[in-house]
């Protein structure tokens, strides 16, 4: 515990001068990737979003699904379900299939949170039906990669969740 806290302590630091020792986009990489890890979102958030400009295509697409991933972690559920979708549209494979389990689960949060403020209309009913379909193509294709269960679990939560609005 003590040395997780050194780490995120240090982390902190490194915040203000940008990177680890040494600088640079592996530094950058590394102080995003451990704030994910660390639940320090907005800090990950901040670094996955200046890491993204001038990458080629393929790292590209794997730093912007942990920005999609950072911004459903930090509760930014419309925000991570935008970033996901150019990921959708413009990659196959494993790539894709993060991302629709990205996207289907910030649907299904921001459903859950109207839901829970009351607000039980169209738009909620269409978020969790964005969810369910996200879920459904994840799974068609890439059930292999839901080694925990949780997808399946999530798509029977969003099952009742929509006979809830009735």
């Amino acid at each position: 515990m003590g040395l997780a806290l050194a780490l995120v302590g240090g982390l902190a630091a490194c915040e203000a001068a940008g990177t680890l020792a040494g600088g640079g986009t592996q530094s950058d990489y590394l102080v995003a990737r451990q704030a994910l890890e660390t639940g320090n979102y907005d800090l990950a958030i901040r670094h996955y979003s200046r890491l993204m400009d001038g990458m080629d295509a393929q790292r590209a697409a794997r730093l912007q699904l942990e920005y999609a991933h950072a911004l459903l972690r930090g509760d930014r559920f419309q925000q991570a379900a935008q970033a996901a979708d150019p990921l959708i549209a413009s990659n196959e494979g494993s790539i894709r299939a993060s991302a629709l389990a990205v996207r289907g689960t910030a649907r299904h949060e921001a459903a859950r949170t109207r839901m829970a403020e009351g607000q039980t209309d169209a738009e909620t009913r269409a978020l969790l039906e964005g969810a369910r379909d996200d879920l459904a193509a994840f799974l068609a294709q890439h059930a292999a990669l839901d080694t925990s269960g949780s997808m399946r679990a999530r798509t029977q939560l969003i099952s009742a969740d929509l006979q809830t609005l009735g």
